[in-house]
């Protein structure tokens, strides 16, 4: 009897087994392990998006007096680079974090490893890199990346933007009220003012004229003052003393106050020996330095951004 009631028992659990395995296996073949590993890593991610609101304050205005939080956007990007490495947005803003972090070498591999996508350079990498190196002081790698940079698709480097989950969380904050393309522009006019400064320092005066007249020509840019400023640097680096007179004239007629252009203007008098009009440009290049104008010199106030 009692043999009787194991077996019966034997068949009824092997019977429920089977009948589990096969509950088992058809519940696993309707189940798509892909999606599913996708929403846990989602809810994952939402449950620790930090407030990018220091974050874009920081780059807009590079505001040093500001505290950063810098490892909440560090461990939120170092995440979703564990869940999907090969993410170009997510190494960016790492590499945006990690030079401010104190971590310049890592910042510049990570950039270095998305400066290409698809063949084609992403702006803001190699904006970023320029940046970086120009204040290294390592002037002919600036130029290449300031190169690059100008040379990039930059309708490319939007479309990533607009089409990153980052970005649109980045973009959902009420902090962030600025126009992509008007940043652009900024980013754009800033990294031709880095190249221009890397080629009058390296004594590249054709090279600056040429890059000079493709700026002054771009309606989108901003800071044309600047670039005939420069223009007229380069002028003046070949020994073009007339030209480079005009150039520094069309500089002043678009913004009086940089004094550096009265200092040149001044050199270029008193070397034709007219010391009384030397001495007058003198006078204001020295009253205009004593007020400190904060956009002055132009290298000067260009930094890291990602937007």
């Amino acid at each position: 009897m009692l043999n009787v009631l194991m077996n019966t028992v034997k068949w009824f659990l092997t019977r429920v087994g089977i009948i589990y395995f096969i509950v088992f296996v058809f519940f696993m073949s309707c189940v798509d392990l892909k999606i599913l590993d996708s929403r846990i890593k989602i809810r994952h991610l939402n449950a620790v998006i930090p407030n990018f609101a220091g974050m874009i304050i920081f780059s807009k205005h590079h505001d040093s007096s500001r505290t950063v939080d810098w490892t909440a956007y560090k461990n939120y990007f170092e995440l979703i680079l564990r869940f999907m490495p090969d993410d170009a947005v997510a190494k960016q803003l790492l590499g945006f974090v990690d030079y401010h972090m104190g971590q310049q070498d890592k910042s510049i591999d990570l950039f270095k490893s998305v400066s290409v996508i698809n063949g084609q350079g992403l702006f803001w990498s190699n904006y970023n890199l320029g940046v970086i190196y120009y204040k290294k002081g390592m002037l002919e790698q600036a130029s290449q990346y300031l190169l690059k940079a100008i040379a990039s698709n930059r309708q490319l480097t939007l479309l990533i933007m607009q089409n990153s989950i980052i970005y649109k969380q980045i973009f959902a904050s009420s902090y962030f009220t600025f126009s992509l393309n008007d940043e652009m522009n900024d980013a754009l006019s800033g990294a031709y003012i880095l190249l221009l400064s890397c080629l009058r320092s390296q004594g590249k005066y054709n090279q600056m004229l040429v890059i000079a007249s493709k700026a002054i020509d771009q309606a989108n840019l901003l800071y044309k003052d600047a670039f005939f400023y420069y223009a007229g640097l380069g002028g003046m680096g070949l020994g073009q003393m007339e030209n480079a007179y005009l150039f520094f004239q069309k500089s002043i007629s678009l913004e009086k106050n940089n004094p550096d252009v009265y200092f040149y203007l001044a050199d270029i008098f008193q070397s034709k020996g007219q010391e009384a009009q030397a001495r007058k440009f003198l006078e204001i290049s020295y009253s205009l330095h004593q007020k400190n104008d904060a956009r002055f010199p132009y290298d000067q106030k260009i930094n890291l951004r990602f937007f």
